[in-house]
């Protein structure tokens, strides 16, 4: 996953590596009572995160008593001296939970969180091993929403309906984007809560495109206005075009196309849907990558490849990042992080080491991938482990977690790689307030998540993503790009094979009726578009 190449970067530190803690927050005798502060390392007061640390220590403790954080806490102390054992992405996704969620769970409830750091790899392969094995070693699982299929077909993990009409509020779990409250269900059950909003969205120099010498050159080579584009022969066209005004001090795009980083997949995946790609046929189901569309989404990345700076190809995510930071291009389409980190927000905690300061505070724009249907690029889900000797506590802390306030908090932390997902993250005065343009950047994510295409949710997704990622590695180098599709086609159809036909159809068949499957079935196409006021 992308995380995996931050973390491979990251020199990591506990709570002391960062800013802006071993400060207490919250003067309210009430919480005073329920919450020994002295225990608890917390923001300054006065900024807009140690204000979101009080709001949610209060939803917690006080009020409203109808939350669902509120719920879960008083409904957890029974579980006192227990303790949760739950698997993270080794590295950053790791100093969140280590360092404020499981601290103020414990401080609140005397439930104890046991932190187990994963390569991502096998925060999918060791929960299937420890299950088989009926060891109940886990609670609390971290999963990619795309591997839910798999894991429930498998009985690794439980669905949470019996538990949400016991606990939660109605109304917190309407607060999700609807893109994201789909996302964990399969066959009418709800197995997880979402919990990372990694939206792609386009990111670009403001004022390069509204540089005047630049807007009369390309209105005279082109006959059109330069603005931010809005489709991918239009990104191409504009990239070219501003690498050919301005390099090598600025080029027009870079990518992270490089084998494994990852990044092909995504690519590959969001504009083969915005070109009118479906990924199987519906009656024989054989793989329909290498048609029509497939072919015209590999001739629109490799004039993306020619338009970019020297090294595409090469780049990962953190190398394109550290060029859009630098100054060094014009548009970066990516991960969520990007807003933060052009804005020196991200890099305000230590851990944050793996990128340079931004040169290009206050100069980046927001918009929405050309062809609108920007991928929503893995995420992650919090899931309960079925033979967990701590069931219901470690649902709970899962609601806990995951609920508005908290989630809120948890989405601010600057050292933090969990992304917006909540109506209550967009909306969020006090998230607007962290920079200037922060309001633009949480609705231009909400409308993103209204066109977003979500990844292939159904078993076969790593083999199906890593076919991709192959083949679009082979075509860079050089080789034919319909012979590297259908040799991906090929591999498609064997991963189905593989996994029986019938068992693979049904599956499909539960992706299909996922909001964001394809381009004509966004939530904006399904008139469930949150349109922000």
């Amino acid at each position: 996953s992308r995380r995996s190449f931050l973390t491979k970067m990251v020199l990591m530190g506990g709570a002391a590596a960062l800013p802006g803690f071993g400060m207490t927050a919250l003067n309210s005798p009430a919480w005073a009572e329920a919450v020994d502060l002295s225990k608890l390392d917390l923001a300054d007061p006065s900024t807009p995160l140690g204000k979101a640390q009080a709001e949610a220590l209060k939803a917690s403790t006080e009020s409203p008593q109808d939350g669902s954080a509120y719920r879960a806490v008083q409904a957890a102390k029974q579980y006192s001296g227990a303790t949760l054992n739950m698997t993270y992405e080794a590295g950053l996704q790791a100093l969140e939970p280590k360092n404020f969620s499981g601290p103020v769970w414990e401080t609140l409830t005397g439930i104890k969180s046991n932190v187990i750091e994963l390569p991502h790899p096998d925060q999918y392969s060791k929960p299937i091993a420890e299950h088989i094995a009926d060891s109940g070693a886990y609670d609390i699982l971290d999963v990619e929403p795309a591997w839910i299929p798999s894991l429930a077909n498998g009985g690794v993990i439980i669905p949470l309906d019996d538990y949400f009409a016991k606990y939660m509020n109605k109304a917190d779990l309407e607060d999700y984007h609807p893109l994201y409250k789909a996302m964990p269900t399969y066959k009418g059950k709800t197995w997880g809560f979402f919990d990372d909003g990694d939206q792609f969205a386009l990111y670009y120099r403001k004022d390069i495109f509204d540089d005047p010498k630049l807007k009369d050159a390309y209105k005279a080579k082109f006959g059109k206005d330069l603005e931010v584009p809005k489709t991918w022969d239009d990104y191409a066209q504009t990239a070219q075009f501003i690498t050919d005004q301005l390099a090598p001090n600025v080029y027009g795009a870079a990518h992270f196309r490089k084998f494994g980083s990852p990044g092909n997949q995504y690519s590959f995946l969001q504009q083969y849907r915005a070109n009118g790609g479906k990924f199987f046929d519906d009656n024989d189901f054989h793989a329909l990558i290498a048609g029509p569309e497939g072919q015209k989404t590999l001739e629109q990345m490799i004039a993306q490849n020619k338009a970019s700076m020297p090294g595409n190809n090469d780049l990962d995510a953190v190398a394109a990042w550290v060029a859009w930071l630098q100054g060094k291009i014009a548009m970066l389409f990516s991960w969520p992080p990007t807003g933060r980190m052009s804005e020196n927000y991200s890099q305000s905690a230590k851990a944050i080491n793996f990128v340079p300061q931004s040169v290009i505070v206050g100069k980046s724009g927001y918009a929405p991938v050309p062809g609108g249907n920007g991928e929503h690029a893995t995420g992650y889900a919090k899931v309960i482990a079925a033979g967990s000797p701590n069931e219901e506590a470690a649902y709970l802390f899962a609601q806990w977690t995951t609920s508005p306030p908290l989630s809120l908090v948890r989405v601010m932390l600057p050292y933090a790689l969990r992304d917006p997902y909540r109506i209550a993250h967009y909306t969020s005065p006090l998230y607007q307030s962290l920079w200037p343009s922060a309001k633009d950047y949480l609705y231009n994510l909400c409308e993103c998540s209204n066109q977003g295409v979500v990844d292939i949710i159904m078993p076969g997704w790593q083999d199906f993503a890593l076919s991709l990622d192959r083949m679009c590695t082979a075509v860079w180098g050089g080789q034919d790009p319909k012979g590297a599709l259908e040799k991906a086609a090929a591999e498609w159809d064997t991963t189905n094979k593989r996994l029986g036909i019938d068992v693979q159809k049904a599956a499909y068949e539960q992706f299909k009726k996922l909001p964001g499957s394809y381009a004509d079935n966004t939530i904006e196409k399904l008139g469930q578009a949150v349109k922000l006021p």
